[in-house]
Formats: C-alpha cells, sequence, structure tokens
C-alpha cells in the first residue's frame, strides 16, 4: 500500500471510529496533546507524519489497535477502560 493509501485508510478508520464513540475532534486532540487542527489532517489523510508514537496515541484514544488502524486486520480489538470520561453509544 502506498504512502498516501495509507495515511487516507488510517485516516477514514480514525474519522469512523471516533464518530463510533461519539467523541469530538478536540478532545481526541486534547487526549493526545495535539492541536486540534492536526486531528483534522490525520482524519483528512492530509497529513505526512503517520510515526509510531503518534499512531499509538491515536488509537490508545480510540481504543483500537495500531494494527486496525493501518488497515492490517479488520478486527477493531477494543479495551476500553476508561469508562468515566468515556461514553460510548450502542
Amino acid at each position: 500500500m502506498k504512502d498516501k493509501e495509507l495515511r487516507r485508510l488510517i485516516g477514514s478508520r480514525a474519522k469512523q471510529r471516533r464518530i463510533e464513540l461519539g467523541l469530538n475532534q478536540p478532545y481526541v486532540a486534547e487526549k493526545m496533546g495535539v492541536a486540534t487542527s492536526t486531528i483534522v489532517r490525520y482524519e483528512a489523510g492530509t497529513i505526512d507524519n503517520t510515526k509510531k508514537l503518534v499512531l499509538d496515541g491515536l488509537a490508545e484514544t480510540l481504543h483500537v489497535s495500531v494494527e486496525w488502524l493501518r488497515g492490517e486486520t479488520d478486527e477493531c480489538e477494543t479495551d476500553i477502560t476508561d469508562k468515566k470520561e468515556l461514553f460510548i453509544k450502542t
């Protein structure tokens, strides 16, 4: 998979999961310690920086595996332990 396609896939999956969890972009940005505009760029697939550290933070914040974000698996593996801060729509 080309870098551009990978960035789009990561962005698409991150946005899908964020919406699924009912989270907004500022919340995700705050949890990751980045600007909201950075999350917007990740979700749009326009940011070139897909470092492991960033992917780890995004995966942790969205309660998914890095492998799922990268499209290496279709299993979303969730382990939500922070129920005080996270309300999940069912």
